[in-house]
């Protein structure tokens, strides 16, 4: 019972700290904040923020904040880029300037530039037409041309995204509104990962291409058709969006300018949703949910996500590549602490590797619980003695911060020390990147990109994503390989499900991860926002169009 109390104080210590909740894809390393200047310079000539006066109030009425929507957030995008909408920060900035051609609404594909689609017998051809009347932010059309340029445009960069529709081939443009997508083999997936490939303006993109395909320029740029325009970004502050007048979709009572904060501490976030000088915030400290909750003037919205928080083995050149250790590792932690002490009950332990929300997981999966006399009887099958390994997590996240803390001390009950080192998203990935460098565990969340088993089992657990993607541990499995690729091609559900269960089972008796648990997304907004849905195609993001403002 020591343990325990010992255990509990460290987590509240960790709670009340400048932490946030959150893990992006890709997080850069942590920011001092600044005050906003009166005016703030935007980087670059060519970006310069629309106003000086994006919280407070707006005139003499306040009417210009009462339409203005002013969303909190704790990490500033790498780019704006589209490219890169596999990484959440940028996803999110993305989404109110670009369009996708498909986008999931409560949980169904449907059309967002396209109009209808349609697949053909052996599932390698796709014909699309484009809806009537949607153009760019500067007024040309959104034609075929446009979508078959960004998806070269992905193919020949290789990256972000690109991993999403690995069998993309080439398009063929029959006229301005018609097009047939052609892929190397049967995808299943292809489909659903349409909703992450945002369609940019190939003529405007071509003219800023630069050596390196426009990449520099859109790093600051907006080449959408979305309902908001890219105004103006200050580094590491904010950055600012209007509405597209001209916009396909229209407009009935969304918000006129849109205002992401970056903010570095969970108690900035608190004061400035106290204060309004935001009216969203998605990293508000657990201890002070109950506060906002009582509070008439504000939401509590609690979502369940398709996230888990997982610990990758280092399963090659390590202790780790011992399966003994590697079980008695995940026998030792605590998962139902880790759901009522650290998520203070918004989450729960998962059951095998995939989240059970997921179509297709496994519940039958071999899953281990917290039982520390397995655990240090399978440390003693190890042969292993006076074992110490090292974690890495990311800086700046309460939930990685209380977990790291308490598989620490539960892993010194059964004789394993445990070193910690936190780190930053891009350091994370640069030591995956090479197996040399790869930590004996990693700490991580995977943000499926979109909700089928395919966005965890093969981007995280294929062995063609070791060292090149989010393979975090060098996990390899020949079967497991094979049933995922098997799965991708086949047409029928049920079948597809079953080789996922069967490969998620493989994943978890290979014990190449500790699955931590599964958390709910919390977001706390004022109450004069109405619309606002969780998302778990696009976790850690804000659908600014479907959200309506209020007096």
């Amino acid at each position: 019972m020591q343990r325990d109390r010992t255990i509990d104080s460290r987590i509240r210590r960790a709670a009340r700290g400048p932490l946030t909740g959150r893990a992006p894809l890709t997080r850069p390393a942590p920011l001092t904040r600044r005050a906003l200047p009166a005016c703030a310079l935007a980087l670059g000539a060519a970006l310069v923020l629309s106003s000086c006066s994006a919280s407070g109030t707006d005139g003499a009425d306040g009417s210009a904040r009462s339409k203005s929507l002013i969303i909190a957030e704790n990490e500033p995008p790498a780019t704006f880029d589209p490219v890169q909408a596999d990484n959440s920060t940028v996803d999110e900035v993305v989404r109110p300037a670009y369009d996708t051609l498909l986008k999931y609404d409560s949980g169904k594909l449907t059309g967002g530039l396209a109009s209808a689609w349609k697949t053909d017998a052996k599932g390698t051809t796709i014909t699309v037409t484009l809806r009537s009347g949607a153009t760019f932010h500067d007024g040309k059309a959104v034609t075929a041309d446009d979508v078959k340029y960004t998806l070269d445009r992905i193919k020949k960069i290789n990256i972000g995204v690109a991993s999403l529709i690995t069998p993309y081939e080439s398009t063929t443009v029959t006229d301005p509104t018609h097009l047939t997508i052609t892929l190397s083999k049967s995808y299943a997936p292809f489909l659903a990962a349409l909703s992450r490939v945002y369609i940019v303006n190939s003529a405007l993109v071509e003219a800023h291409l630069g050596s390196d395909q426009g990449q520099k320029w859109l790093a600051t740029n907006d080449a959408g058709s979305g309902p908001y325009k890219l105004d103006g970004y200050t580094p590491n502050q904010q950055a600012t969006f209007s509405q597209y007048p001209k916009y396909w979709g229209g407009f009935d009572g969304q918000a006129t300018s849109v205002v992401f904060k970056y903010m570095s501490d969970v108690a900035t976030e608190r004061s400035s949703l106290l204060n309004n000088d935001v009216d969203l915030a998605m990293d508000i400290d657990p201890n002070d949910w109950s506060s906002f909750a009582s509070n008439p003037d504000y939401v509590v919205d609690k979502a369940d996500t398709n996230v888990v928080l997982y610990v990758f083995f280092k399963m090659k050149g390590a202790q780790t590549e011992n399966k003994y250790l590697r079980e008695a590792i995940s026998y030792a932690y605590d998962y139902q602490q880790h759901s009522a002490n650290i998520l203070k009950g918004a989450g729960k332990p998962v059951e095998g590797v995939l989240p059970s929300g997921m179509q297709c997981y496994a519940a039958d999966s071999a899953q281990p619980t917290h039982d520390l006399a397995k655990a240090k009887a399978l440390l003693a099958q190890s042969g292993l003695r006076n074992v110490t390994l090292t974690m890495t997590y990311l800086k700046a996240t309460a939930e990685m911060e209380q977990a790291a803390t308490l598989l620490q001390s539960d892993l010194k009950q059964i004789g394993v020390n445990l070193k910690l080192r936190a780190i930053t998203y891009p350091q994370f990935a640069q030591e995956a990147s090479s197996n040399a460098t790869t930590p004996d565990l990693g700490m991580i969340y995977t943000f499926p990109a979109y909700p089928d088993p395919d966005a965890i089992v093969y981007q995280n657990f294929d062995s063609r994503f070791i060292n090149k993607g989010q393979n975090w541990g060098g996990y390899s499995n020949p079967t497991v390989d094979a049933l995922a690729e098997q799965a991708q091609g086949a047409t029928d559900p049920a079948q597809r499900c079953s080789l996922y269960q069967q490969a998620e089972k493989l994943i978890t008796a290979d014990t190449a991860t500790v699955n931590m648990a599964n958390s709910q997304y919390v977001t706390v907004y004022n109450k004069r926002l109405k619309g606002y849905t969780y998302d778990p195609s696009h976790h850690q993001t804000v659908d600014v169009y479907r959200i309506k403002t209020t007096g």
